[in-house]
């Protein structure tokens, strides 16, 4: 059948795609629909559209002209630059040599459509946006003021600053509510659910309860993509949106949407889910092209892995089918041993993998894999066992990590180190290196044979040096100045080149003393004795004894470059002529700094050159290029050369290529650089969600009054019982919300150090706190000044003087408020005279959700954001309580706080 050719004039293309976008090849704004234009005023012609807009979905850091067909043939979000934002959603389709989008604008909520200024004129017939401003319309109609309403509770909600009476109207919202609302334990099963859920399910609590949201829902119809990126979620511990067909308990099924997020501990893990659950039936069959954004879960660079009990594998992303070459056909139902093993897997590392598959437990090892291609690599193999309500091992999830370059990098720093260790060990020198606390680290055999030490050199390994400097001491000529010379040498921590001592029996020695530093840390002192009797009394033997040691630097594994005091390369070694590229010809007799170095490194060897002529050695790393005009780093060890009669005629250095080690150093600090970028976008978008979960309780709150109002003295005392419970509950929602948010931001806010006045903090507490007429509280010592977080400290005093008034039972209430300063610390304490703790809760009740009060609208979080304040200073706090009579809240600051820094990844 032949393909039917349409054509479109700019009329026609208004009317059915009035946000239409075209560009050229060169990214060149060539045309634009008439509504984009309304919109957007400064929208131009033969503009660039990067120069407008950025594509936040799929996102790319850099959109190019070459890049640019990466956005075809799959669905787009994009949003212009500038204060008033415009997000649009469509897709992008080849026009000849032209791209034209095809989409709408992304509306989040009805209040962007009014604020954009859009009309049902500004939307295409067929944009299910007009049903969005049909609702606008009626609602406009309708109920002025309740717009007027939500807006004053939007910008309250933005601002923090809702009133108690307007959040005890908010509690009414929930008797009104028909969204199921479901808490779940990490792996998804459920522990609670609200009588909404029940309904539109058909089940009852007690068929609920102990079901993950799959186990209720899901069907033969269910859309099992959907279900699997629920669980994914509940693996990953991130939130999640998903929306399937929910089958019902009798007959039947309903379209349903699903938001879950997370609840963290204290130390990062998630300890709970909460979930709703709407029925969306009918928004789906008007709205039936919206889909929800898919998992982020493909993206980790990581390879992860979920199999069966068995270890047969079930699920891999993208990043384990890049790692092993395989397809996701050929890795479904295989396991790894299968697959991935080869010759040089360790068999212990197997078996033990093995064992703690069998007995459910987690394993953590390094183990050597093989591609699809039979390559080998190295990967660190993190797993756990999840398991199901009985305590079955149902699945098994798996974290690797290719450690490929890491393993390569660490062995060439062992041979390296081991031909340095060999080197000393077979100088003619006594070496002696010992740490800063005068241990022996290295001896070698030389040292042993010049003093006589009959002992191996390893067996002096963490010997006392003092001890043996006296033990020696008796082989020196002047005994007593000999040890005076060392202390002193210690002591001065200055390089000391072939200083002469006499021993008693007439032998002299060139005693050389190199301080050892690793960046600025001390790392230890080495000692190099060398026997030079001969060489001074048969000065003819100089050349040929400089012959023998010629041909052992020759043969070393490191490079060694011998320059004279203008940088006139005298002597190179075989592997410094491997390493530069160079001949020995191409070699001597040239300037080293005009065949390796660019003009910045000059400055730097020109700075070194100086230190050598001041008879100053030291090691440092420096960027070169080699003969084929690859880029290199080098470590290098330089110390002066000197003639026979000390004086300095150059310098000679040892040379390590460190390249892969500088490369590896790069790579980890641009991973480090995303990482902190993907953590401000995360906290930003749990704010965002923080905020949607607060709109419906709004909303519903509205709606509860209307009902109260229209039917004010026709309910009985059994419904209006009702909705002071329902009240209850939402009140205690929105204090759970609230006090999520709070303790989120503990650690997540950045600190502003400022001078705080305590006694301004807590009377500021106490007027923003609701305190009964029969209570008293008393600061009994005027507070401290402490340099610290505001927002931390109000937080800390507000929750423990919140908690101490909310338990007074006494007709008279008492709290005491107090401190005691201990040197370096302050203790304060909070001292009521209310129900008291009992002695099994003392502890339980700082955990997160822990409330062990009769109280419903308790949420078990107040004591937990104290808790996380003082551990973020470092502090401490415990308590003192009787039952009926009173509890102490102790609280130890330190005076001045040190910020404990703490390494988290947090997943979305």
């Amino acid at each position: 059948m032949a393909d039917i050719q349409f054509t479109f004039t700019d009329s026609t293309l208004n009317t059915i795609f009035p946000f239409y976008i075209l560009i050229d090849e060169n990214l060149t704004i060539k045309k634009f629909g008439n509504s984009i234009g309304k919109m957007m005023p400064n929208l131009e012609e033969d503009k660039l559209f990067t120069d407008f807009f950025t594509v936040i979905r799929p996102f790319k850091e850099n959109i190019t002209s070459k890049n640019f067909i990466t956005l075809l043939n799959q669905s787009v979000i994009f949003t212009s630059k500038g204060i008033k934002t415009l997000t649009l959603k469509g897709q992008f389709e080849r026009q000849q040599s032209n791209f034209l989008f095809l989409g709408s604008p992304w509306l989040m909520s009805l209040g962007e459509v009014s604020q954009k200024k859009l009309e049902r004129s500004d939307f295409a017939f067929h944009d299910s946006a007009l049903e969005i401003l049909h609702v606008l319309e009626n609602q406009e109609k309708n109920n002025i003021e309740l717009k007027g309403l939500i807006k004053t509770i939007d910008t309250q909600s933005k601002q923090l600053k809702i009133d108690k009476e307007e959040l005890n109207r908010l509690s009414l919202v929930a008797s009104a509510n028909k969204n199921g609302v479901v808490f779940t334990q990490p792996q998804g099963e459920i522990f609670w659910c609200n009588e909404a859920f029940e309904y539109i399910t058909g089940f009852s609590k007690k068929e609920i309860i102990g079901k993950s949201l799959i186990e209720v829902g899901s069907g033969k119809l269910s859309n099992k993509k959907e279900i699997y990126k629920m669980i994914e979620a509940f693996y990953k511990g991130v939130p999640f949106e998903v929306e399937y067909l929910h089958t019902k308990k009798q007959k039947g099924s309903f379209r349903s949407k699903i938001n879950g997020q997370p609840i963290f501990d204290s130390e990062g893990y998630v300890s709970q889910y909460f979930a709703i659950i709407e029925d969306v039936s009918i928004e789906k069959e008007k709205e039936e092209q919206l889909k929800l954004l898919s998992s982020i879960a493909e993206k980790n660079s990581n390879p992860v892995l979920i199999s069966d009990k068995d270890g047969k594998i079930e699920w891999v992303n993208s990043s384990f089918l890049d790692l092993t070459e395989y397809s996701i056909e050929e890795i479904i139902g295989n396991s790894s041993d299968v697959l991935l093993y080869g010759p040089e897997t360790d068999k212990k590392t197997k078996l033990y993998l093995k064992e703690q598959i069998k007995n459910g437990l987690p394993f953590d090892c390094e183990i050597i894999n093989y591609t699809k291609s039979k390559q080998k690599y190295w990967v660190r193999i993190q797993g756990q066992a999840l398991h199901d309500e009985q305590g079955k091992i149902k699945k098994y999830f798996t974290i690797q990590e290719d450690i490929s370059l890491e393993k390569e990098f660490n062995q060439q720093l062992i041979e390296s180190q081991n031909r340095l260790n060999s080197l000393i060990a077979n100088l003619q020198s006594g070496i002696l290196f010992e740490d800063d606390n005068k241990k022996v680290l290295l001896v070698n055999s030389k040292f042993c044979s010049l003093f006589e030490i009959d002992a191996d050199p390893e067996i002096m390994k963490g010997l006392d040096c003092e001890m043996i400097a006296k033990g020696v001491k008796d082989y020196f000529k002047y005994p007593d100045h000999f040890l005076q010379r060392v202390n002193e040498t210690i002591d001065k921590k200055e390089i000391v080149i072939a200083e002469m001592v006499e021993l008693a029996d007439g032998r002299i020695l060139e005693r050389t003393f190199i301080p050892i530093y690793r960046g600025k840390k001390l790392d230890g002192y080495l000692w190099s004795y060398e026997d030079v009797t001969i060489k001074k009394r048969y000065r003819e033997s100089l050349e040929a004894e400089r012959e023998k040691y010629s041909s052992i630097i020759a043969n070393m594994n490191m490079g060694l470059l011998e320059v004279d005091n203008n940088d006139i390369i005298k002597l190179a070694n075989q592997s410094f002529i491997e390493m530069s590229g160079y001949a020995d010809t191409e070699l001597i007799n040239r300037k080293a700094s005009d065949l390796f170095l660019n003009n910045k490194s000059k400055i730097i060897l020109k700075e070194k050159m100086i230190n050598r002529l001041n008879r100053i050695s030291n090691s440092y790393e420096i960027p070169i290029t080699n003969k084929v005009g690859e880029e290199k780093y080098w470590l290098i060890s330089g110390a002066p050369n000197y003639n026979v009669n000390g004086e300095v005629i150059g310098s000679i250095g040892i040379y390590l290529d460190i390249t892969a080690q500088k490369k590896l150093e790069i790579q980890k600090e641009q991973l480090l650089k995303r990482l902190e970028t993907q953590n401000e976008r995360l906290n930003e978008y749990a704010h965002m969600v923080s905020h949607d979960l607060k709109s419906p309780l709004r909303s519903i709150h509205s709606l509860i009054t209307w009902i109260k109002e229209d039917n004010k003295n026709i309910f009985n005392e059994t419904t209006d019982r009702y909705f002071e419970l329902i009240e209850d509950k939402v009140e205690k929602m929105d204090n759970l919300i609230q006090g999520i948010l709070t303790y989120s931001k503990v650690e997540s806010n950045k600190e502003v150090t400022e001078k705080l006045n305590l006694n301004e903090i807590v009377q500021n507490c106490i007027k923003i706190m609701h305190i009964p007429k029969n209570t008293t509280i008393t600061i009994k010592r005027e507070l401290p000044i402490l340099e610290t977080d505001h927002f931390r400290m109000q937080q800390l005093f507000l929750n423990l003087i919140s908690n101490a008034v909310n338990y007074i039972d006494k007709k008279e209430g008492i709290v005491e408020i107090t401190y005691e300063d201990i040197g370096n610390d302050y203790i304060f304490s909070i001292k009521d005279n209310g129900i008291g703790i009992d002695d099994k809760y003392q502890l339980k009740i700082f955990e997160l959700f822990q409330s062990f009060s009769k109280d419903t609208k308790a949420t078990g979080i107040g004591l937990s954001i104290v808790k996380r304040i003082v551990d973020y200073y470092n502090g401490k706090i415990w308590l003192e309580s009787s039952l009926g009579i009173g509890t102490t809240f102790f609280i130890k600051l330190p005076k001045f706080h040190k910020k404990t820094i703490r390494h988290k990844t947090t997943n979305i």
